[in-house]
């Protein structure tokens, strides 16, 4: 696969500020992305050449109480530079390329944020990682080139061009990139962006399915474009696949037919917020793809399947594995209808609506599985006490 990445106009993960509710009341813009001697509204919040924001939180003191710095948004920690000098003012010091100690952050619309100057060996996060929005990756600090203690956050696309947040008069943005950017020379809000779709199967299968599809076929997407496993970033639509085993064994997805790029990734949820991806495969060009991953009984796995620079093509997939669907739960005697008044009824709303077992209640007045004991005492006295052995229903309830 070759690496190129693509600016695409899928749905766009939004941010929060990323502070701490109990710290946010310290912070305050220092200086805005330069727009050719204006800030984004047009102020002059900003100096020469500057390509993020820039957010103070006390100098030096507030440095030492400590000023929390999060993510803005979920996704994974694709680069981290710690340990250098972090009490800089002559905005030349070595480290980070200049961000001194800094996070990288990267989104499942596949776009970055960066947070610099961070103070030394406060970063509690590694590549790889996992954050979701609002956890901690850091502390303000004055590391690489820097005057005094502040963090510098940057946005960027999938390309590596930087742009800015603020939507304004004198911003080249079309739409603000803040949940709740607020006002001019305030903080945007802490709010996270809960706006951003999950992953929706468009089928349920399991071992031995076989599905004849199109990565664009209907309930395809075009929102998610980064899973975790790789670096790589989409810009095709995607397709993802609910597969199940009622057995803890291996499990192989094979993609065949492809006449595009074709990639898979397995995911241990539907979220696409780059959690929990677990395998996939990126071969190059039109290439067959095959990925195997060991399954839990009944828990479930999405499959998802994305078009490299945008590809669309018919595919056909199989699911190699020996269990099936797992079956439904008993739901006991059919004809035990729910009765408001039975302390057994499946309405129950402490479990969600679901059976409480019967071992869990410590004791119930449940429904028998049979006739009543009285009804039965009337059969025998109108047959006359009938000398035959008679067994009396087997009762469903348990007594404590």
């Amino acid at each position: 696969m070759i690496w190129v990445l693509l600016v695409v106009g899928a749905l766009a993960q939004d941010y929060r500020f990323p502070t701490s509710q109990a710290d946010e009341a310290h912070w305050y813009p220092t200086a805005y992305r330069d727009h050719a001697g204006e800030d984004w509204n047009c102020g002059s919040i900003r100096y020469t050449g500057h390509r993020g924001a820039d957010f103070g939180g006390g100098s030096f003191a507030g440095m030492a109480d400590g000023r929390d710095v999060v993510a803005a948004a979920s996704g994974i920690v694709s680069a981290v530079s710690d340990g250098h000098f972090d009490e800089c003012t002559t905005a030349d010091c070595a480290g980070g390329g200049g961000f001194g100690n800094y996070v990288k952050v990267k989104h499942p619309d596949g776009w970055n944020t960066y947070y610099a100057h961070l103070k030394k060996f406060s970063i509690p996060v590694s590549i790889g990682d996992f954050v979701a929005c609002g956890d901690l990756i850091g502390e303000m600090g004055s590391s690489g080139h820097s005057t005094g203690p502040h963090l510098h956050f940057e946005l960027r696309d999938p390309g590596g061009d930087s742009h800015e947040p603020f939507l304004g008069s004198c911003s080249e943005t079309t739409r603000s990139r803040w949940v709740d950017q607020g006002t001019y020379d305030a903080l945007p809000a802490l709010t996270c962006d809960t706006s951003f779709a999950e992953c929706a199967p468009v089928q349920t299968i399991s071992c031995g399915s076989v599905v004849d599809g199109r990565n664009d076929m209907a309930g395809s997407q075009s929102e998610h474009q980064f899973y975790g496993c790789s670096e790589f970033v989409y810009s095709g639509s995607e397709v993802s696949f609910e597969v199940i085993t009622d057995l803890d064994e291996p499990v192989t997805v094979d993609v065949t037919g492809v006449s595009a790029d074709l990639d898979v990734y397995v995911l241990q949820t539907p979220a696409c917020d780059t959690s929990g991806c677990l395998t996939y495969s990126d071969e190059s060009q039109d290439s067959d793809e095959s990925v195997t991953w060991t399954a839990e009984a009944g828990q479930s796995y999405t499959v998802v399947l994305d078009g490299w620079e945008g590809a669309a093509t018919d595919f056909q997939l199989g699911v190699q594995c020996d269990g099936a669907l797992p079956q439904p739960e008993d739901s006991g005697d059919p004809d035990d209808t729910d009765d408001p008044t039975d302390s057994d009824s499946d309405s129950d709303s402490d479990d969600g609506g679901g059976r409480v077992p019967n071992d869990e209640l410590g004791g119930c007045s449940c429904a028998s599985s049979g006739p009543a004991p009285f009804a039965l005492l009337g059969l025998v006295l109108v047959l006359g006490f009938r000398r035959e052995a008679r067994r009396t229903p087997e009762k469903a309830a348990r007594t404590s």
